[in-house]
């Protein structure tokens, strides 16, 4: 089945166009003042062949973090369904932990995580998972068997693991020195394209224009695949999606309201639309006083996607009426 091809996956390709756009009128700028340029030799195409394979070695060598960037909402999202799954277990046995207070907690796990993404230098969803170990302290307290309770501990510990995970991921960059020096070759490689003259004039511009298109794309991949979490309106469909979180939290927050698997999902892709909406009345609403790159409240987001998902399940209801 064919993947649905948006707009947004070619953001970056259409802000590097603009670029080229610029580097190939400055060439022809040069041609118009009489700067020909220097011959094309096999020493230049070695240069540039050096080039596209450092820059391949160095975003080879990222891949794996951004794999790993992936897989940590997974793990963070198996955490919170496995506490909140177990507690309502307890909870039907020993009337012990409350649940209503677990599920704002675990649910405030997920809305730190999106601000400290969004701000990049905060800990807040660090304090977020350490608040868990209030309602675990409920179940000590309580007859709760304690192997019970150890499970719900190593569960806070796998959160930790992941979150850490993600602030090591944001925080380092995959050699900064290598990539100081692919910065230096695309700079120089540029500089020697825009002062040769490939033949004729066309094709000096032509080629200049993929060569640094080519370049300069694999350039800007680098730094998305290095930041590989973003949220809100910085977001583009190159980053690690938190889906799989929104829909945990739809389901903590319509845990009693009889929500089947599809309207969770419906629901959870209504919150990253809401979301990544730049300049919409919502997400203007949502923001309230808060800095334009700071994410909306979460619960404010679910309660105008559960909202809309009503609306359009009546409108539909209508319709078939």
């Amino acid at each position: 089945m064919w993947r649905k091809i948006s707009i947004k996956d070619y953001r970056l390709a259409l802000d590097t166009v603009a670029v080229v756009a610029v580097l190939v009128g400055i060439r022809e700028l040069l041609f118009y003042i009489g700067i020909e340029g220097i011959a094309l030799t096999s020493l230049t195409a070695s240069v540039i062949g050096g080039g596209v394979f450092v820059m391949g070695l160095v975003i080879a060598g990222t891949l794996s973090d951004y794999r790993e960037a992936e897989r940590t909402p997974n793990n963070l999202a198996a955490g919170l369904y496995a506490i909140l799954r177990e507690a309502e277990s307890m909870h039907r046995v020993w009337k012990k932990p409350d649940l209503d207070r677990l599920r704002e907690r675990l649910v405030a796990v997920v809305d730190a995580l999106r601000r400290d993404i969004a701000a990049g230098d905060t800990r807040e969803c660090q304090e977020a998972v350490e608040n868990l170990s209030e309602s675990f302290l409920e179940l000590e307290e309580s007859d709760v068997p304690a192997n019970y309770i150890v499970r719900l501990r190593q569960e806070q510990a796998g959160l930790r693991k992941a979150l850490l995970s993600v602030y090591q991921i944001q925080r380092e960059e995959f050699l900064p020195s290598a990539y100081a020096m692919i910065v230096s070759f695309v700079v120089m490689i540029l500089t020697l394209l825009m002062l040769t003259k490939i033949h004729d004039r066309v094709e000096t511009l032509v080629t200049l224009g993929f060569l640094s298109f080519f370049f300069l794309y694999l350039l800007r991949l680098l730094n998305v695949i290095n930041k590989p979490f973003k949220v809100g309106r910085q977001r583009s469909n190159d980053d690690v999606s938190l889906f799989i979180l929104y829909e945990f939290v739809v389901h903590a927050h319509a845990a009693d309201a009889g929500v089947s698997s599809d309207q969770v999902v419906e629901i959870a892709e209504r919150i990253e639309r809401i979301e990544e909406a730049a300049g919409s009345e919502n997400a203007a609403a949502l923001q309230g006083g808060q800095n334009g790159d700071a994410p909306p409240d979460l619960d404010a987001v679910v309660e105008v996607a559960a909202e809309a998902h009503r609306g359009g399940a009546s409108a539909a209801g209508e319709g078939r009426a």
